[in-house]
């Protein structure tokens, strides 16, 4: 093998090599963070020394807590949210973001509050208004999307609630599982899987926060007094601020949230160019405020500096240039296999740049099954394994469409995709 041909090689696996060192990582990250004396791994990020007490005890000793959510436009829909709140209306405040169908009318029909705004605002935004008219004995906030469900039970819940309380943290965030029967569906559970059980999980206390989560009430009017009240990243945004404040954020599994996956192709790759504009928007906007912290903490530096900063972010443009190595060289492969002759052998179209990279995806696809699913789980992420290896390939698209998005609106204040988000000040 030649020089150019090994530089090559490296180029093309490049995305899947820093995937296989970040799940090695992760799994000594997890293991570290969650050990106990007892030797059992617990449901939370990281071993809670707030002592030994029963559900009953719990429900008995929880602070007063709010769930608020934001919603708009969700006439259709809204109703299969508030029969799943039924059991906690009395914690529940909404507002309704200025829709223009009757969603308030709906809300205040099954006798949920609601709070109508006359501005449409996001839901940052409005959430803001909101938290600001929450009862000031309120100690604890559940954030809420109206199309999400909650699947913990409501005694299992206060106990959640309760510990974080004793624990003082600013933030829990939870299990989010992704609801769907298709091959699509599939592939976004097993994704939110990895995200949560290994991901969250292998960060102690500075995890990640997700757009359904549990904070500190205090804490989470110091977020929405410093966010930039952009609906892109905000999730990630509210962490950001907290981390530098010197806050803590932990995952706890227990809490798990049901949302529906993104049914279609087109839907899909809307979503991801939005998740990634947001990511490049907050992490530029905000990285300096968490360096500090990055030189003090190993474990903090590998996520926010090393993993977002230089894997994701910096690399970036080695991937997509390894990407197009790689289309070519799958298309050399289909070539070769039928005789057709259109596409000449050479250094840039081997087929076997295509055939390592996928067999390198599918070996951390098998290790991240076997470390981060239950047993049970694991059948059906056994149906799209030979898929998985070319979704995370394409998945570079809507990343690189996504940052694109994010230089063109820095330098011209115009986007080459319109994504389904709804559209503010980026």
């Amino acid at each position: 093998m030649s020089v150019l041909q090994l530089a090559l090689f490296l180029l093309v696996n490049l995305a899947f090599s820093l995937d296989f060192i970040d799940l090695l990582v992760r799994l000594y990250l997890r293991r570290q963070h969650t050990l106990s004396a007892g030797g059992a791994s617990p449901p939370t990020s990281i071993v809670l020394h707030v002592g030994t007490f029963t559900q009953y005890q719990a429900k008995m000793h929880v602070r007063p807590f709010a769930i608020v959510a934001s919603v708009y436009n969700a006439a259709s829909d809204i109703g299969r949210f508030l029969t799943a709140m039924e059991p906690l209306k009395d914690r529940v405040w909404l507002i309704d973001d200025c829709s223009t169908d009757n969603t308030a009318e709906i809300v205040e029909a099954a006798g949920f509050r609601c709070m109508r705004a006359t501005t449409n605002r996001g839901k940052p935004g409005a959430l803001k208004v909101l938290v600001a008219a929450l009862p000031p004995e309120i100690k604890s906030i559940v954030v809420m999307d109206p199309d999400v469900r909650i699947l913990t039970s409501t005694n299992e819940l206060l106990q959640i609630i309760f510990e974080l309380q004793r624990s003082g943290m600013a933030a829990l965030t939870p299990l989010v599982v992704a609801a769907g029967s298709n091959w699509l569906a599939r592939i976004q559970r097993f994704e939110y899987r990895m995200a949560c059980s290994l991901g969250r999980k292998s960060l102690a206390d500075y995890t990640v926060t997700s757009g359904v989560a549990i904070y500190r009430a205090d804490a989470l009017r110091r977020v929405l007094a410093e966010h930039s009240l952009s609906v892109y990243a905000e999730d990630f945004e509210n962490t950001m601020i907290l981390m530098a404040a010197g806050e803590y954020i932990y995952y706890d599994g227990r809490f798990v949230i049901e949302t529906d996956a993104m049914p279609t192709v087109r839907r899909l790759f809307s979503q991801r160019v939005g998740w990634y504009f947001g990511l490049m928007r907050v992490y530029l906007l905000r990285w300096r405020s968490v360096w500090a912290r990055s030189m003090r903490h190993t474990h903090f530096a590998y996520q926010y500096i090393a993993y977002t900063g230089v894997f994701v972010l910096l690399l970036h443009p080695l991937k997509v240039v390894g990407l197009a190595l790689l289309a070519v060289s799958a298309a050399n492969l289909i070539d070769n296999a039928a005789h057709l002759g259109l596409i000449p052998d050479g250094a840039f179209t081997n087929p076997l740049y295509f055939a390592s990279a996928y067999g390198q995806c599918l070996l951390v696809i098998i290790l991240a099954c076997m470390t981060g699913v239950a047993r049970g789980e694991r059948r059906s992420v056994l149906r799209i394994m030979p898929i998985y290896p070319l979704y995370a390939m394409g998945h570079l698209v809507p990343a690189t469409v996504g940052y694109m998005n994010w230089i063109s609106c820095r330098f011209w204040s115009r986007r080459l995709y319109r994504d389904h988000y709804r559209l503010g000040e980026p």
